[in-house]
């Protein structure tokens, strides 16, 4: 199953992920002090801050934190997925393990490739599952009722999880890599 060496004559399309995960992730970084600074302000003075700058500054921490997120999560995929076929044949990986989910794969794999022991509780892996649930969320939206006060909890903890894992988006994806380049003797928590 493993290569012995790599194989010539197979291309990819590059879609620039490493280059859009960084421009995100400080796009991201400028809305989320923004929108700290204009909370910030609105709170202390709310006569001198318009309350569309308010709603403008959410939106924009939003729509990068989605993109950051999206971009984020493909390009785990990608990683995962080029470290895979490193060490494995391509057409095994797709017919063995393609279809698990992120969370599987970079736990099974670095153990399947090199005997690398990846803890569920590894700092890296719980980042990769907080950044998967928000994830999720923006791509499988949940309704809740409006009347209960299950609303306002979940929207408060869904929110909180969106901006942490925006937050540590690009360092989940470093510290994974990190995982991946790290001889197996010293991945630890």
């Amino acid at each position: 199953m493993k290569k012995a060496s790599p194989r010539l004559g197979h291309s990819e399309v590059e879609y620039l992920l490493p280059q859009m995960l960084d421009r995100f992730a400080k796009e991201f970084a400028a809305a989320d002090a923004e929108m700290k600074m204009v909370d910030s302000m609105y709170k202390s003075d709310k006569e001198s801050v318009p309350a569309g700058a308010v709603f403008q500054a959410r939106d924009r921490r939003i729509e990068t934190g989605v993109l950051l997120l999206l971009v984020a999560s493909a390009r785990l995929e990608q990683i995962i997925y080029h470290y895979a076929v490193t060490f494995l044949d391509a057409d095994s990986f797709k017919e063995h393990l393609e279809r698990n989910q992120l969370l599987s794969k970079w736990l099974l794999l670095p153990r399947l490739c090199q005997g690398k022991q990846v803890e569920e509780d590894h700092p890296a892996i719980t980042s990769l599952k907080e950044l998967i649930k928000a994830r999720n969320s923006v791509a499988h939206p949940k309704r809740y009722d409006l009347v209960s006060n299950v609303f306002q909890q979940k929207t408060k903890k869904e929110i909180g999880r969106f901006v942490s894992a925006c937050r540590k988006a690009k360092s989940t994806v470093d510290a994974l890599i990190k995982i991946l380049e790290t001889p197996s003797s010293c991945v630890s928590t």
